[in-house]
């Protein structure tokens, strides 16, 4: 068995990062092959396109507060002339790409040589976290592919602080901006590092040629910002960063909150504790989000690392600056608990992925010497797990496509100008995106009387209680179809008196 230096001759930058590139592309592909079903969020994106196209930045601005994703995909569709979800798809594949390939450059400013790095594209490519998400039509992804570059960026910076690579760092990180708003703390967080990093005097000159663009195109931002009142719509999201800073309503809805728990749920020689309890409890969410998050097989390589003392050497810069983002990203994601009091692993995907870079050296370094020790038992386990890695990510034992089958066939066989109804937002997603015959009414409670012609649903083995609110109309089912789980979309008729006299 040859070592990993002599068995890839031609191994560089470059063919790596290429490497990388092609097979994060499959991976996508075949991500939104296997995934027969838009995500909910992509349906709220795709509407907002719509609604860009027919009224414009203030029609799409009305439905959520935050559209450049939204107009991307409505103008890459309108150049194109694909269907608004393919256009979404497609992007959303090639952001991908962009945040892979940075990744992997910002794993190349970590380790010492090109085997690591190759060994990390690896990694990087079966991290199931990331995978989860291939998928999905979110601005999210946009976010980290840009925030990543901006961690490049910053990391080029740090080596040379130029006026033009203080440029390329401001580009990327209002890139980053544009799809979610937290970029701005990020945004006004490193230049603080620059100047800790650097040193007062000369971290203070760099900082400045850092955010050079940022001085002079914020005031004028602010200022055109302020006068267009269709732009304070569109993008009132930026405003909303101050709502994490009013300390005094944060504490005051943990009091509320803390006051309830205690009456509630506690004895009352318990009750003075329920601050610590539900402030731990909120901790130990995010902890379990961040330590899931790291996958199985990363937690694993990292302990056998560490146990062997496969510490792994790496850049001092890009090690600080990656555990200061790490530390602002945590200030981030417990402002935004602290206030929502929930969490989902995708807000914390950054963190986790940064935390996932800062194993790398010690993970590399575990495979690289197993590898050239001829360790039979871990090159074939490894690799198999990679593999187990990626065959769960992308193989599903439920399908969801009887529920787009259902909403197609209705749009095209329904009968002009009668009343349909459905709860479900896919359903409404795939009748309208087909050029139906009729009108598709969505209403997601099912609180109106029966005034309609047919009404679509989807029934899950799961959810049965959900059947009751439309159990005792009049309905006859025209038509359905059903997954293996036996979960169904169906078509019900609704049965007027004569029909029934029949």
């Amino acid at each position: 068995m040859k070592p990993l230096n002599s068995l890839f001759l031609d191994l560089s930058l470059s063919n790596t990062r290429l490497f990388t590139a092609f097979f994060s592309l499959l991976f996508s592909i075949l991500a939104f092959t296997n995934d027969q079903l838009i995500n909910s969020d992509g349906v709220l994106y795709m509407n907002m396109a719509k609604a860009y196209i027919d009224g414009g930045l203030t029609a799409t601005a009305s439905m959520y507060d935050w559209p450049f994703f939204s107009i991307l995909i409505a103008e890459f569709h309108q150049f194109t002339g694909l269907k608004l979800e393919f256009s979404g798809q497609i992007i959303n594949s090639l952001l991908f790409v962009v945040f892979t390939d940075a990744l992997v450059l910002i794993a190349n400013k970590l380790l010492t040589n090109l085997r690591y790095v190759f060994i990390a594209a690896l990694l990087i490519l079966c991290f199931s976290t990331l995978n989860d998400y291939r998928s999905y039509i979110i601005r999210d992804i946009g976010y980290w592919a840009f925030i990543s570059i901006s961690i490049y960026r910053t990391l080029i910076f740090l080596e040379k602080p130029s006026w033009i690579n203080g440029i390329y760092w401001q580009l990327s990180s209002l890139l980053a901006l544009l799809f979610r708003v937290e970029a701005i703390v990020i945004i006004l967080a490193t230049p603080l590092f620059i100047v800790f990093q650097l040193g007062f005097r000369d971290g203070l000159k760099s900082a400045i040629k850092l955010c050079s663009l940022f001085l002079l195109g914020g005031v004028l931002a602010a200022v055109v910002f302020t006068q267009q009142q269709g732009l304070m719509n569109a993008f009132g999201k930026l405003l909303s960063v101050t709502q994490f800073l009013d300390y005094s309503a944060i504490t005051n809805e943990f009091h509320n909150k803390t006051t309830v728990l205690g009456n509630e749920l506690l004895n009352q020689y318990s009750e003075r504790y329920s601050g610590m309890i539900l402030a731990s409890g909120l901790v130990y969410m995010l902890l379990a989000k961040i330590i899931t998050g790291l996958s199985p097989l990363n937690l694993i390589l990292f302990t056998f690392a560490k146990l062997q003392h496969k510490k792994g050497s790496s850049n001092d810069n890009t090690r600080h600056f990656l555990l200061f983002f790490i530390g602002i990203n945590l200030i981030i994601l417990l402002a935004f608990l602290f206030k929502h009091y929930f969490m989902s692993t995708r807000y914390a995907v950054m963190l986790i992925t940064a935390l996932m870079l800062l194993m790398l050296p010690a993970m590399c370094r575990l495979i690289d010497d197993y590898w050239q020790a001829k360790n039979k038992i871990a090159v074939i386990l490894i690799p198999f797990l990679l593999v187990a890695s990626l065959i769960d990510t992308f193989t599903s034992s439920v399908k969801k496509g009887y529920i787009k089958e259902t909403a197609i066939w209705a749009s095209q066989h329904l009968p002009e100008n009668s009343q349909v109804l459905t709860n479900d937002i896919f359903i409404d997603f795939y009748f309208n995106e087909n050029k139906p015959k009729t009108p598709l009414k969505l209403n997601r409670e099912l609180e109106v009387s029966p005034d309609f012609d047919y009404l679509i649903v989807v029934e899950k083995k799961s959810h049965q209680d959900d059947e009751k609110t439309y159990s005792h109309w009049a309905l006859k089912p025209v038509h359905q179809n059903q997954n293996t789980r036996g979960d169904r979309a169906i078509i019900y008729k609704l049965i007027t008196p004569p029909e029934m006299e029949e």
